[in-house]
């Protein structure tokens, strides 16, 4: 990796343009390729429902929550 950047300032002190073209090319293997997706927004017809039960079984969540005695 040393001897690339030692090639790409090389090129840079001489044709800066060139050198971003340089840079450009190399991102491609380094960063990820935007791809097109489909999305669709229509409503779906299914539906679910979620029940939750809240049980208190007296025991604190958390060690802050412990009843404090004067």
């Amino acid at each position: 990796m040393g001897k690339v950047q030692e090639l790409f300032d090389k090129v840079a002190e001489k044709n800066p343009q060139k050198a971003l073209e340089l840079l450009l090319k190399l991102s491609e293997f380094a960063l990820p390729k935007l791809r097109a997706i489909e999305v669709n927004n229509e409503p779906e017809d299914k539906h679910t429902s979620l029940n939750i039960n809240i049980i208190d079984t007296g025991v604190p969540f958390a060690s802050c929550e412990v009843d404090v005695v004067d």
